[in-house]
């Protein structure tokens, strides 16, 4: 389906925190103390506070930040100020700026970004833009990269009820790289496509790794529509569902605008009704515990709708969820519409008791709501001002990713009034070592390294996931050494030591053992037999080399240990020979080389 869209990627960096030097990493959950706050929002540069602030602020909800000992401090909590900004975190952002080709600033200016949500202890996240107007190449395309920013990730949720949200403050500070894209004009497939594509790009880079620490939104529009914020997509597998999902349910909901949306100049004037003692004698027990508990039961008559909020608008989601997700987020609970009944135990008589005490005619609807004793008109004010928008047009909005590939409400979509300078701050002119050396980066992407590498898919696949790939390229200019040996050596072998003796071996160790291999004085098979002597003893490679007698023989040596065999056992099969001269000596020849003697040794004793 024809789309547009623009990505936001969010990037961990494998640093320390932003501010602060406590480390970067998550933990347990366990062995915490806890703090509690209320957070309130703030005027943003223009004087206005922000609609995504001030929603979230109207909440009113108490904050739980769990704290750990080792990566969070008083910067974390806001009780003091910010430290000066992490060199190697900033370095990351300079490397990635120049592979997209982007316009760096020699100067950072953070701004405060009003979050009130309470994933940020201070109510703001810290921001800078790092460099501007760059591209990320995709097959034929040059995807338009806006800006570079970065900046500070926020605290990380628990749990969250009507009366409080939980967060662990170990995830707060940790610094991030947020690209924005221009507008792609594109589809569900290719968007997909380009996803996976750049998320293989950002582990070029000194970034982190594993669930959550690349996070992708999505804005996302389709002609006639409006922009729309897609947040949290855990499988990125799954984001062509979930945008074809967004993109038919802006479809229905232009559909319904154009067949409903007279009925917006009558929405003011419908009036909710108490209709809790229609109710009294139910067997549902949901509305018994909502009467024991002393709540509110109120309906109102959808005049003229019968039938809508039981539409579905895309898979999994009908129009009434779209009323319902919006409630819940603003004032903790749902509805219960004409279409879904009878259901919660609610029968069908019931139903049509309810539909009288409304007044409902037979192409009305109605739906009602279970809510707190004194929040009948901000229940009321919400369902009508969120039908009201639904029936208008598409409402431009941030919306959270779900398991089944359907999206629901998360808050108003911000704007300019979000942000104010931050005066905690100086002004950062990134130093000239830092610009120097992030020039090695210019254009890097997947494509060029592997022209400039001569390092197949599979390898370079190999080097990014396990982490290795500077230091491989690093060892290769050093030794002059094929990948695959890099592989098997500085990867391979280097994570069965690791597993086995919790120890890691040195790099300096590392590329003495290549030396030699390439100067043929120890083969291949070597290195990891001298690896776990120098685990298990500490003593450097040149000693366990002598100490084991790995090194490689010669060729005229391995021609007669070949010929030894073949007199004393009598070995005519060059696989077994082969197995036979491994006992005898061990891994100090290439079996390619053994292989072509044995067999022109093995011919001449049959001639």
């Amino acid at each position: 389906m024809k789309i547009r869209c623009g990505f936001e990627w969010h990037v961990q960096i494998d640093s320390g925190k932003l501010f602060c030097r406590c480390k970067s990493e998550i933990k347990e959950n366990k062995d915490y103390s806890e703090i509690k706050r209320l957070i309130r929002p703030s005027f943003g540069e223009s004087g206005k506070i922000d609609i995504s602030a001030e929603f979230e602020g109207r909440k009113t909800k108490k904050i739980v930040y769990k704290v750990f000992n080792d990566t969070d401090c008083l910067v974390d909590i806001d009780e003091e100020p910010p430290h000066s900004i992490d060199r190697d975190a900033l370095s990351t952002g300079v490397n990635l700026s120049y592979a997209l080709n982007a316009y760096l600033l020699n100067n950072l200016i953070f701004m405060r970004k009003t979050i009130v949500d309470g994933s940020n202890t201070t109510g703001f996240q810290r921001t800078a833009i790092l460099a501007v107007n760059g591209e990320f190449p995709f097959k034929e395309k040059k995807i338009k990269i806006d800006t570079i920013s970065i900046e500070e990730d926020s605290a990380r949720k628990e749990t969250e009820s009507k009366e409080e949200t939980v967060y662990f403050l170990d995830r707060i500070g940790i610094p991030l790289i947020e690209i924005a894209t221009g507008v792609i004009e594109t589809d569900e497939n290719e968007a997909k496509e380009i996803a996976m594509q750049f998320g293989k790009f950002t582990r070029l880079f000194n970034v982190k790794r594993g669930i959550g620490t690349i996070r992708q939104d999505v804005n996302l529009s389709i002609e006639g529509g409006k922009r729309v914020e897609l947040k949290g997509f855990q499988n990125i597998r799954e984001m062509d569902k979930v945008i074809l999902n967004e993109a038919k349910r802006q479809e229905n909901l232009i559909k319904i605008k154009n067949d409903f949306g007279y009925i917006t100049k009558e929405i003011e004037n419908w009036q909710f009704k108490d209709i809790k003692e229609v109710l009294e004698s139910t067997e549902s027990n949901l509305i018994k515990n909502a009467i024991k508990n002393g709540k509110s039961i109120i309906g109102m008559n959808l005049e003229g709708l019968k039938g809508l909020l039981g539409t579905y608008v895309c898979e999994n989601k009908r129009f009434g969820s779209e009323i319902s997700d919006y409630l819940k987020i603003k004032l903790g609970y749902g509805i219960i519409h004409l279409d879904e009944l009878p259901a919660y135990g609610i029968s069908e008589n019931e139903k049509n008791r309810i539909a009288e005490k409304l007044n409902c005619s037979q192409n009305d609807s109605f739906l009602f709501s279970i809510c707190d004793k004194g929040y009948e008109k901000a229940t009321e004010e919400a369902i009508k001002e969120r039908l009201t928008s639904l029936l208008k047009d598409v409402p431009s909005e941030v919306r959270l990713v779900q398991d089944d590939n359907t999206t629901r409400f998360l808050r108003p979509m911000g704007g300019k009034d979000r942000m104010y300078v931050e005066t905690d701050l100086p002004v950062i002119k990134i130093e000239k070592e830092i610009l120097e050396e992030g020039k090695e980066y210019i254009g890097r992407s997947v494509e060029s390294l592997k022209a400039s590498l001569n390092i197949s898919d599979e390898f370079l696949d190999q080097l990014i996931s396990s982490r290795k790939l500077s230091e491989a390229i690093y060892l290769n200019n050093k030794t002059g050494i094929e990948f695959n040996v890099i592989i098997q050596v500085a990867v391979e072998d280097w994570k069965y030591i690791r597993r086995k003796f919790g120890k890691e071996i040195d790099k300096k160790d590392i590329e003495d053992i290549l030396k030699k291999i390439k100067d043929n004085e120890i083969v291949r098979d070597s290195a990891r037999i001298i690896m776990e002597g120098i685990a298990l003893t500490g003593k450097s490679v040149d000693e366990i080399i002598n100490e084991k007698g790995l090194k490689k023989k010669s060729s005229e040596e391995l021609k007669n240990e070949i010929e030894k065999l073949v007199k004393d056992k009598k070995l005519n099969k060059v696989d077994s020979l082969i197995v036979n001269l491994k006992d005898r000596i061990g891994t100090t020849f290439e079996a390619k080389e053994a292989y072509k003697i044995a067999l022109e040794m093995i011919k001449d004793e049959k001639d």
